[in-house]
């Protein structure tokens, strides 16, 4: 439900264009990307938008659509409050704030890939990492995956 509250935020922050709290929300996207050991390119393509696009709403030349904020919800414990209007910390607890568990998670995942023993192993792996480690060992393993993957093709 507080995600639903947050993309509605979102949608009244965005219809309001460039004023007020919103006309910095790229400033602060790039200011707390850098408190990560994050590339740019790398947070583009964890949140499956172009290089550019990602350059354009940190520069302050666009603002994201809510479809990109709502990933950066669910990928990264950047507080959107924060992000939109500049009030409060600017990373959430996501321990607390999480909708799912790391097992419908992992489950969730299984139905995509199947059950190969080891794939689960890893992809428990990956989600216990990334849900309950720091910052830093997000980014690793974000940086390790981005490193490692062969591509789509």
């Amino acid at each position: 439900m507080h995600g639903f509250l947050n993309l509605l935020l979102v949608d009244r922050i965005m219809q309001d264009k460039k004023v007020g709290a919103a006309k910095n929300l790229g400033t602060r996207l790039r200011q707390w990307r850098k408190t990560l050991p994050l590339k740019s390119f790398e947070l583009a393509k964890l949140i499956k938008i172009s290089q550019g696009s990602l350059s354009d709403i940190e520069n302050n030349k666009s603002l994201p659509s809510a479809d990109t904020i709502a990933k950066l919800y669910l990928y990264s414990d950047l507080n959107i409050i924060w992000l939109l209007l500049g009030k409060g910390p600017m990373t959430r607890d996501r321990s607390a704030a999480s909708d799912l568990d790391d097992g419908a998670l992992v489950q969730e995942a299984a139905q995509d890939y199947g059950e190969d023993q080891k794939l689960r192993e890893v992809v428990e792996k990956a989600v216990r990492i990334y849900r309950r480690g720091n910052q830093e060992k997000r980014a690793h393993l974000i940086g390790f995956l981005n490193g490692a993957d062969p591509g789509e093709n």
